[in-house]
């Protein structure tokens, strides 16, 4: 009997992962911009800049090591993957605008991403990327 793909798994992590994530920038925010969190953005410190990175890219590799536990096939690994991105990301603004009132609008600019330089887009920009890879998810899954 075939295995059937499920969200639920991966959707929970997402949620969960998407806290862990707020808490941390919200406390990183508070440290490297006490005088609050608004363009125009100064530059992280060097050392607190690449802690950073790598917890970026750490959060990458867990998204793709829980898509691919139990080694699904590439299609189901990669929906997973979307699907786990798409709802980390939105909870990530959610949980946001909920601890800390930011974003006040969806044209409200924050610093996207700090790999490999820093991205500064406004709010719409990432909730829309995470609206596409929620949609490629379902699009990809196994029937």
């Amino acid at each position: 009997m075939k295995a059937r793909f499920s969200l639920w798994g991966p959707t929970i992590f997402a949620a969960a992962m998407a806290f862990v994530e707020t808490a941390s920038v919200v406390t990183l925010k508070r440290l490297y911009f006490p005088e609050g969190w608004a363009a125009p953005f100064h530059a992280i410190p060097p050392e607190g800049l690449l802690l950073e990175q790598c917890r970026e890219i750490a959060t990458l590799v867990m998204i793709a090591a829980v898509a691919f536990l139990g080694r699904p096939k590439l299609a189901e690994g990669i929906a997973r993957g979307l699907w786990i991105f798409g709802v980390w990301l939105l909870l990530y603004y959610f949980f946001l605008r909920v601890l800390t009132g930011f974003p006040a609008r969806l044209t409200d600019l924050d610093v996207v991403f700090l790999v490999p330089r820093t991205w500064i887009a406004p709010v719409w920009l990432p909730l829309a990327s995470a609206s596409l890879s929620l949609i490629l998810a379902l699009k990809l899954r196994p029937r």
